[in-house]
């Protein structure tokens, strides 16, 4: 027997959302976009692309680093365990550490 897979793209347009005049419907206005393949078995697999990049501070280095990706829709892989995250981390965070 093999084992179900499942896959989704997913696709978000913005973290900010606002009424138009003369319609019930609600617009994305502002925020980030992103496009993820997500493969569901028994190891989740997915790609995804941000536009632009992870960072809303044009100093840092992830401000833009995603965008030519974008455009030419090169999608990267998504770490979801941590044998996945050996060499790809640049820093951790532990709240109350």
């Amino acid at each position: 027997m093999s084992p179900t897979v499942c896959a989704s793209a997913i696709s978000t347009a913005s973290f900010g959302a606002a009424p138009k005049p003369g319609t019930k419907r609600w617009y994305g206005t502002s925020g980030n976009s992103f496009v993820a393949v997500v493969e569901f078995g028994p190891r989740v697999r997915a790609h995804a692309v941000t536009a632009g990049g992870e960072s809303g501070n044009p100093a840092s280095p992830h401000f833009n680093d995603e965008a030519q990706r974008y455009a030419s829709g090169n999608l990267r892989e998504v770490y979801f365990y941590p044998d996945q995250l050996t060499g790809h981390t640049e820093r951790t965070y532990r709240p109350g550490e």
